[in-house]
């Protein structure tokens, strides 16, 4: 899921490696391998700006954050497992939170993880990702959002945990004392499919 290309043949299904289409004899996608990347969506660095992420459906249901009191849990790690996921619950930490409604999902694959979302603002994200006992470390290499988005805060990607089930991914965010403005959430995923 690095470029689409190589074993994976995604370069090749695009029909954009080379005159023919074909992928050639190695399975390349030509020299910068990112031919089929419309459809296996952007894990490497040096992403072409001005341009999606990836082209993964949102296919999950919008749902409703909730807002509590009291300090954000950690997450025990576990095995992440490869497939497609999608937002079943959020929950801030803190006090007060907007309770838009809010859909994404995701594509997990090794440590590529792909994201798309439409509410409550259209955006798509490829994420390299690393794990070590229950702390995962992300790392964005590409973010697009919609053309009215407007700014937007990140999240400040040290620090968080994660709980995986074979049948669930679940993120704790915790933005406090990290000098983002977001506040601190947990989201989880339900698996829906398999890649």
């Amino acid at each position: 899921m690095s470029g689409g290309a190589g074993t994976s043949g995604g370069a090749g299904t695009s029909g954009a490696a080379g005159t023919s289409g074909a992928a050639g004899t190695s399975g390349g996608a030509g020299t910068s391998g990112t031919g089929g990347a419309a459809g296996a969506g952007f894990c490497g660095s040096n992403v072409p700006p001005g341009q999606a992420c990836n082209a993964i459906a949102n296919v999950g249901a919008s749902v409703t954050p909730t807002c509590v009191a009291g300090t954000i849990p950690t997450g025990i790690g576990g095995t992440i497992a490869d497939g497609t996921y999608t937002l079943t619950a959020q929950t801030y930490y803190g006090g007060a939170c907007s309770t838009d409604p809010v859909t994404a999902t995701l594509q997990i694959a090794g440590n590529c993880v792909q994201e798309v979302s439409t509410l409550p603002i259209p955006a798509t994200v490829s994420t390299v990702t690393s794990v070590s006992g229950a702390t995962i470390t992300r790392t964005e290499n590409c973010i697009h959002l919609g053309v009215d988005a407007g700014p937007v805060s990140l999240d400040s990607n040290t620090g968080e945990t994660f709980t995986a089930t074979a049948v669930t991914f679940t993120i704790f965010l915790k933005n406090s004392g990290t000098g983002s403005p977001n506040p601190d959430r947990v989201e989880t995923y339900t698996k829906v499919g398999t890649l």
